[in-house]
């Protein structure tokens, strides 16, 4: 029997992400899909993906891709913990943070959600250039 793939409900960019210790809301803080450099390429040094997951059953293995649009090239990559989703009327989340992301010029780029090597969702990020402060 094939596992049915999940049905992502929210894919979203954010600053930071924090989680309740005793209720286990999960808190977004700072979500964009816009980022800006005075310089490229640029490096973003941190930021956040939250997934909530639904209509699915049993384990999966996601990757989050980081792409550059203009030419298709994949530019990062990250493997978030296999999850278990229990039963379709479940509702699973999943929160990933990714590290130094190398921007090589402004442009679109996009976040790829995969669950075990199938394309879910994808997510874009607009970079641009902005004029550094003059003294």
């Amino acid at each position: 029997m094939n596992t049915p793939l999940p049905v992502v409900k929210a894919f979203l960019v954010c600053d930071q992400i924090i989680q309740d210790a005793q209720t286990g809301k999960i808190s977004l803080i700072g979500l964009f899909q816009d980022l800006r450099a005075d310089r490229f390429p640029a490096t973003h040094p941190s930021l956040w993906i939250y997934t909530s997951l639904t209509n699915a059953r049993g384990a999966y293995t996601f990757e989050i891709q980081l792409v550059d649009v203009a030419n298709s090239t994949v530019l990062g990559k990250g493997t978030p913990p296999t999850i278990q989703i229990p039963g379709p009327l479940e509702t699973a989340e999943m929160c990933a943070q990714l590290g130094n992301l190398q921007l090589p010029r402004p442009g679109t780029y996009e976040f790829q959600l995969l669950a075990n090597g199938e394309l879910l969702a994808t997510k874009h990020l607009r970079v641009s250039a902005v004029r550094p402060p003059t003294t």
